[in-house]
C-alpha cells in the first residue's frame, strides 16, 4: 500500500481530464460537492456514496489520556468524528 494522497488539486485535474472539462469547472464542481457533504454531516445526515461507501457522524465520549511530553493527565472533551464504511465492492478490491 502507497503513502502517496491526493489532494483536491490532483482530483480536479483527473476530474477535468477524464470528463474533458475545464480545471475551473472542476475546481468548481469539487468545492460544490465538499460544501453539500459538510452540510449533510452537519445535518446529522448519512452521505451514501454509491460504489464507495457511507459517511456518518459518531459521538465520541470524552476520555482520561496522558499528556506524553509532560505526563500530566487530561480530559479529551467529547466530540464528533466522521466515520466511513466502505461498500463490498470497495473492500474487495
Amino acid at each position: 500500500m502507497s503513502d502517496e494522497k491526493v489532494n483536491v488539486s490532483d482530483l480536479t485535474d483527473a476530474l477535468a481530464r477524464r470528463i474533458t472539462i475545464t480545471k475551473k469547472n472542476a475546481e468548481l464542481f469539487v468545492s460544490a460537492f465538499q460544501d453539500i457533504f459538510q452540510e449533510a454531516l452537519l445535518r446529522d445526515e448519512t452521505v451514501k456514496i454509491s460504489g464507495l461507501g457511507t459517511f456518518r457522524l459518531q459521538w465520541v465520549e470524552p476520555r482520561r489520556s496522558v499528556n506524553v511530553q509532560t505526563g500530566d493527565a487530561i480530559e479529551i472533551g467529547g466530540h464528533y468524528k466522521v466515520v466511513f464504511a466502505p461498500e463490498a465492492g470497495l473492500k474487495d478490491r
